[in-house]
């Protein structure tokens, strides 16, 4: 089972909607998948037209062993995709796991508590900073997909996810692999196009080949709870996802069949 971590330590560089989006495009290609909300604002679920506002139970509850992964997990209406929504409540995890003996792996020990072939890939959204939550989402993952908006001091999130990386292996002996980082919200201006050079300069051949400029019809979707592929599957928006997850699909049997 791929665990792949949608994940930056700066907000507003679209980790949701590659996220939500690269899942329903797995799941049309026949891919079993799960989406796991690890962020309080709930947005993952709320873009798979899941209200998380004093839902119970939620993620939160299944990590802390109050809720059975049955009693979390919601269909969404899309064949083969299933979530596990988040809220509010997950804010109360640090404190809930504080005494247990690695607090950083409760997420990790709960995938593996999963039934071998219950699903092909599980997609985690990831919170907007470091924390106890992104460091059990470090911790799990085994790949790791950067979304990097092209704005100014854009490369900073990035630059840090990958010296938490190195923290991470130097402490555990592990830690998951950088798979892509993805440009997004490309404009056609001088500012981002020497952002995307130095991108590519330091992190080469991990740069996606697709580049995700802004969409309005991204954000329309989005406010009505609906993929891209349902909303507009015509659009540039909706080309540009389908592209960016056939990479990260190709990924996983590069890595299959390595």
């Amino acid at each position: 089972m791929r665990r792949i971590a949608f994940i930056n330590e700066k907000g507003g560089t679209c980790k949701t909607t590659l996220c939500v989006n690269v899942a329903a495009r797995l799941a049309a290609r026949g891919r079993r998948v799960l989406v796991a909300d690890m962020d309080t604002q709930g947005h993952a679920a709320k873009s798979l037209g899941v209200d998380p506002r004093g839902l119970s139970p939620t993620i939160h509850d299944w990590l802390v062993g109050a809720a059975t992964f049955a009693a979390v997990v919601r269909p969404t209406g899309l064949p083969g995709l299933d979530l596990l929504p988040a809220n509010k409540d997950l804010a109360a995890f640090p404190v809930a796991v504080a005494a247990a003996p690695d607090r950083a792996g409760v997420l990790r020990a709960r995938l593996d508590e999963l039934p071998e072939g219950a699903y092909d890939a599980v997609l985690v959204d990831s919170p907007p900073s470091r924390s106890l939550v992104t460091d059990n989402i470090l911790v799990a993952a085994r790949e790791l997909v950067v979304p990097v908006a092209l704005t100014y001091l854009a490369l900073d999130g990035c630059a840090e996810i990958l010296q938490s990386l190195e923290a991470l292996r130097a402490e555990r002996g592990e830690a998951p692999r950088l798979v892509l980082a993805v440009a997004t919200l490309h404009r056609h201006t001088q500012l981002a196009e020497e952002i995307l050079a130095k991108l590519r300069e330091r992190l080469g051949p991990a740069v996606s080949r697709t580049v995700l400029g802004w969409s309005v019809k991204v954000d329309e979707a989005q406010s009505h709870g609906r993929t891209i592929f349902e909303w507009a599957p015509r659009s540039s928006g909706a080309r540009a996802l389908a592209a960016l997850a056939d990479e990260i699909d190709a990924l996983g049997a590069k890595a299959r069949a390595a």
